[in-house]
């Protein structure tokens, strides 16, 4: 094989390894929030007032969180998104505004 086409081939590789690897990489950072934040949640003892709980994922930050509405508290949804290792929990009304007095089920 010719020393020019070499870098070439190389580079290819690495590229298609890079391409294949950020599924992946993306779909362990989903399922290791999930896991992380549900644990949480039982511990808690939040999970058996779970009405709606969906995992989305934020473009912007290239982070995954929780959104969870609660059967006592129909009118609130939370989100909850692990940065840094630590959970942070953010509460919305129906007008999708933020709520910032004392909830029932803000993780601390």
């Amino acid at each position: 094989m010719k020393k020019e086409v070499r870098p070439f081939i190389f580079t290819l590789i690495v590229l298609v390894v890079l391409i294949a690897a950020y599924p992946s990489y993306r779909l362990f950072s989903k399922v290791s929030t999930e896991s992380k934040i549900e644990n949480l949640l039982e511990q808690k003892d939040y999970d058996q007032d779970i009405s709606k709980k969906e995992m989305m994922y934020d473009s912007k930050t290239g982070r995954y969180f929780l959104e969870v509405r609660y059967e006592n508290e129909p009118d609130y949804t939370y989100t909850y998104e692990v940065i840094d290792d630590k959970i942070l929990t953010i509460a919305y009304d129906k007008k999708k505004s933020e709520v910032t007095t004392d909830l029932k089920h803000i993780l601390k």
